[in-house]
Formats: C-alpha cells, sequence, structure tokens
C-alpha cells in the first residue's frame, strides 16, 4: 500500500461516526429555538403585564371615586379631579391614588408592597410614619390624609415617568442603530 491508500483508508475510517456529523447540526437549532421561545414568551408575558397596569392605571383615573373633605364638606370625587390640599377620607380596601400625609387614623395598615417588595403590613400613625404612598393599599383601619401630589409628582407618577423616560430611551438607540 503506499501513502495514497493509507490515506484514503484514514479518511475513510476517520469519516465513519455512524451519521452523527451529519445530525449535529439538530442539536444546535434545538437550543437557539428553546432560547428564542424563552426570550418570546418572557417578552410578551411583561408587556401584558405592563399593559394591564397601564390599563388599571387609566382606569382608576377616570372611574375610581374617592371621599374627599373639600370646605368641611365630604363629597366623592373622580381620582382624577384629587388636587393637593384635599383632606382625603381613606378605609379598608382603597388603593390610594396619590400621596399625603396622615392626619388622622383608626389602627391604620397598610400594604407597601407594590413599591418596597416588602410583604409586611405597615402599621400607620400621625406620630409615628405618616407619610402615605400612591399606589398603596389600605388593609386594615381608616383614617384621614392631606393630600400632597398627585399625578406625575406622586410615587407612582414618578416611576410611570420613568418607565416611560426609559422606554423612549430604548427606542431612540434603536432608531439610531438603525439609521446606521
Amino acid at each position: 500500500m503506499d501513502w495514497v491508500d493509507k490515506r484514503l483508508m484514514m479518511t475513510f475510517v476517520a469519516g465513519s461516526d455512524d451519521g452523527e456529523h451529519d445530525a449535529g447540526w439538530i442539536e444546535g437549532v434545538a437550543i437557539l429555538i428553546s432560547v428564542v421561545v424563552v426570550v418570546l414568551v418572557t417578552a410578551l408575558n411583561d408587556y401584558t403585564k405592563e399593559r394591564q397596569f397601564r390599563g388599571l392605571q387609566a382606569k382608576i383615573e377616570t372611574e375610581h371615586k374617592f371621599s374627599v373633605i373639600r370646605g368641611g364638606t365630604p363629597i366623592q370625587i373622580i381620582v382624577s379631579e384629587l388636587v393637593v390640599g384635599d383632606v382625603a377620607q381613606i378605609k379598608y380596601g382603597d388603593l390610594l391614588p396619590a400621596d399625603g400625609v396622615l392626619i388622622a387614623s383608626n389602627d391604620l395598615k397598610i400594604d407597601e408592597s407594590s413599591l418596597t417588595g416588602e410583604s409586611d403590613q405597615i402599621k400607620k400613625s400621625p406620630d409615628r410614619d405618616p407619610m402615605l404612598l400612591s399606589g398603596t393599599h389600605v388593609m386594615e383601619g381608616s383614617g384621614k390624609m392631606l393630600v400632597t401630589a398627585v399625578g406625575v409628582n406622586s410615587q407612582t407618577g414618578i416611576i410611570m415617568t420613568l418607565l416611560g423616560a426609559a422606554k423612549t430611551a430604548v427606542e431612540e438607540e434603536r432608531k439610531a442603530a438603525k439609521r446606521e
């Protein structure tokens, strides 16, 4: 046998890997498809949650009525009409639409997990920890708060503004990348 025959035989023996080489690309494609599916499902889930949050926020602003005291008279107003200086009457089950300072309370406990992630209910009183933040829930008790910030100036408004600003910055980066 000359060197050409030996070379051909080695190539034949080395090349016969029982067909695994031909199907090796399938694993790579399967991993790629799995990653794409996970990314798409996560993105869709995030998009759906954000859409629900914005829809709920819009619904709260247009339909949810809140009891306030203006000029010594208790009245019911929609949340979008709430202004700084109103005295809002809060009770069990309310979602606070504005930031405020607690001026009277009756065993008031607030769930601030939407802002802090902390699952414990926070006991609030005018003497100790009187700040109430928008987007939090009244879990127990009742009280009155003096409204100090509404709309984009409230904690929920600031968060929504930051989310909008971050989204705008990402969109600008994408547009710039497409132009290049």
